[in-house]
């Protein structure tokens, strides 16, 4: 997590379920989650009762804070609120730009998203609209520490705390029931939404919604449809050193010293680099991992930004006949947790099975 410019901790809730309809799949890897939550609520665990946990109640970054602000008199006073408007997915981190408006979010897993939401107004993250990147690899280029990303954001919805959990509400129900949002239902509202005859059948959908739940309660699945780049993989930390940032917004001086945000990408394997979509990079170091970087622009909203993502560290070689450091240890392994110092150097650490010991590294950005 971080915290806010207004000094309020975001945490968040990795919600590992890539379909919804398995939170009712007793056959499903995770299963045991919502068993737990039925215990936890005092609900049956086999699903025999009255009620099941509700999977839209879950997966959302969280605020902690009292009142807008972060200090209390009492624990008993301290207020924690999910932001359902940031969208629900496997949450890893999310960090608020100095416009106090702009968040970018990671989402932990295979074939996954990265998100961004501006709020409608400063310093209240309730209501706003959820985007997602679309990215384009540099044409040719197919080496992790070469090929950059463009970024193109792709609106998803628009939406306030209060109304999407009003939305959330229409899911209770039991484990018989199953109440979820389908595959069929976000690809109709996909086609709805841009027109576009998705699925090939021949006529556009008319969209089974008159809101746009499937953005912000099942985001992942509702970006893929409406053309974003779901095929990053294990997407962890993105941070900003805030000082630098607000420096360089706030000062406005456009030519001045630049803010950049930074992402650690555990892997680069799998989707990353399975040659098909957006994103192919050889993948022969991929499980080492890469950290990102991105220069903050101002878009034409008058919003921060971030349109290129370029390699700034890659980890590896990898070695799969080793028994111990299988990546090098003169680079990263699976990089986690960042942050980023006040001269602009990036402590990086490590959450790796392919170094003997975790590491934490001082990375002098040669670019900078």
């Amino acid at each position: 997590g971080t915290v806010s410019p207004w000094n309020t901790p975001l945490s968040a809730e990795e919600l590992y379920f890539d379909n919804t309809e398995e939170w009712y799949d007793a056959s499903a890897p995770y299963f045991g989650n919502p068993q737990a939550l039925a215990q936890y609520l005092g609900l049956a665990t086999d699903g025999s009762g009255a009620s099941w946990p509700n999977p839209y109640k879950y997966g959302y970054n969280v605020e902690i804070g009292v009142n807008g602000t972060a200090t209390a008199v009492a624990v008993a006073d301290v207020e924690v609120n999910k932001l359902e408007a940031l969208g629900r997915f496997s949450h890893e981190n999310a960090v608020v730009m100095p416009d106090n408006k702009t968040v970018f979010m990671s989402d932990d897993g295979t074939g996954v998203v990265f998100f961004k939401f501006v709020a409608d107004v400063a310093n209240d993250l309730t209501a706003g609209t959820l985007y997602a990147a679309k990215v384009t690899q540099t044409q040719f280029v197919s080496d992790p520490r070469e090929a950059a990303f463009a970024i193109e954001w792709i609106e998803l919805g628009s939406g306030n705390e209060t109304d999407i959990e009003a939305m959330i509400a229409e899911y209770d129900g039991t484990l018989a029931q199953a109440k979820h949002i389908t595959d069929a239902q976000i690809n109709d509202w996909a086609e709805a939404k841009t027109g576009t005859d998705l699925d090939a059948s021949g006529t556009v959908a008319a969209s089974p919604f008159t809101d746009d739940r499937p953005a912000f309660l099942e985001s992942r699945k509702a970006a893929v449809a409406l053309g974003a780049t779901g095929e990053f993989r294990k997407m962890e930390g993105v941070n900003i050193n805030y000082g630098l940032a607000s420096n360089w917004w706030n000062a406005g001086a456009a030519d001045g010293t630049q803010a950049y945000m930074y992402m650690a990408m555990s892997s680069f394997d799998a989707t990353m680099s399975d040659g098909e979509g957006a994103i192919q990079l050889d993948g022969t170091d991929g499980k080492c991992g890469v950290v990102y970087r991105m220069k903050l622009s101002k878009n034409a909203n008058g919003e921060v930004d971030a349109t290129t993502m370029v390699p700034a560290i890659v980890g590896g070689p990898y070695y799969s006949d080793r028994a111990d450091n299988r990546c090098s240890v003169s680079s990263i392994s699976n990089p986690d947790n960042l942050v980023i110092l006040d001269d602009g150097r990036v402590l990086i650490g490590e959450d790796t099975g392919n170094h003997e010991n975790n590491v934490i590294w001082l990375f002098d950005d040669p670019a900078i």
